[in-house]
């Protein structure tokens, strides 16, 4: 008896469970769920949204029908086998989000790095000086931002944010979303636009922008292609507010990439890095 209790403890121990806050989802914007390391999904599909493992520590849900119960899905950290359980329900104003699980670090990366190339050195020099080689710009009451910078490194796509503020309120960013759509698209349907989340981002969650103050982030992203008819949008919205920015990067402005060349990564062995993307 003594030994099967042991047993049932260690076995307890070994699969805890946590709850998280809740995914909220919609048809044409993707949640993303950011894990601090590898996880895996571990509950069973579902035909009311889609569940897609982006990559080791990243998942991105997405609803297929607005008609749906709130539910959650259940993910498993491989390493840990630690259990979050992620309430997920269906709301077109707070989905589109960047979800930070278990304490991962909020939307900022200390050490960027992938199995064959650093990034440090690329954000950087993209953060560092004056806007210059500007793709787009647009202001709003007294607020104004700017994509600039840019650039590919490795197997990366880049471009750095400005945004400054002339009125009197501050203005406090609420979330980024980026996404690719069809320019001649008139509707808005989730069927023409494709979703996309920075791999890389030294962007701050609660980021607030003083009077006459000016910021600079930088974005990475995985490669991508656009075709002659589509462009990333870069929608900035304001929390509580409504001076909302809408930006985009064609084709034509990836015709002229500025090419930067990351350093080499070297052996795992030599580096422990705070975030690995």
């Amino acid at each position: 008896m003594k030994k099967s209790f042991i047993i049932f403890i260690l076995g307890a121990w070994g699969t805890v469970s946590y709850a998280q806050d809740t995914a909220y989802v919609s048809r044409d914007k993707t949640t993303a769920l950011f894990f601090k390391s590898a996880v895996k999904i571990i509950s069973k599909s579902t035909h009311g949204f889609d569940v897609t493992q982006k990559e080791d520590a990243l998942i991105t849900i997405k609803a297929l029908d607005a008609d749906f119960a709130p539910t959650r899905i259940n993910v498993q950290d491989v390493s840990t086998a630690k259990i979050y359980h992620i309430p997920v329900e269906y709301s077109y104003g707070r989905a589109g989000r960047r979800i930070d699980i278990d304490g991962t670090a909020p939307m900022t990366v200390r050490v960027i790095k992938t199995g064959d190339y650093n990034y440090n050195a690329v954000v950087t020099q993209l953060g560092e000086g004056k806007r210059k080689d500007v793709v787009d710009h647009e202001k709003t009451g007294g607020v104004k931002a700017w994509v600039d910078k840019l650039s590919l490194a490795g197997n990366r796509i880049f471009f750095r944010l400005d945004i400054r503020n002339k009125s009197n309120l501050p203005y406090e960013i609420d979330f980024v979303r980026f996404y690719i759509r069809d320019l001649k698209t008139v509707a808005r349907m989730a069927t023409h636009e494709q979703e996309i989340v920075p791999l890389i981002t030294t962007l701050h969650k609660k980021t607030s922008i003083a009077h006459k103050q000016d910021i600079a982030k930088i974005f990475g992203f995985h490669r991508f292609s656009l075709s002659e008819d589509q462009a990333l949008n870069v929608e900035l919205y304001e929390r509580n507010g409504n001076r909302h920015l809408y930006l985009q990067i064609k084709q034509k402005d990836l015709d002229d990439l500025k090419t930067i060349a990351p350093a080499r990564q070297q052996p795992a062995n030599t580096l422990v890095a705070a975030n690995t993307l």
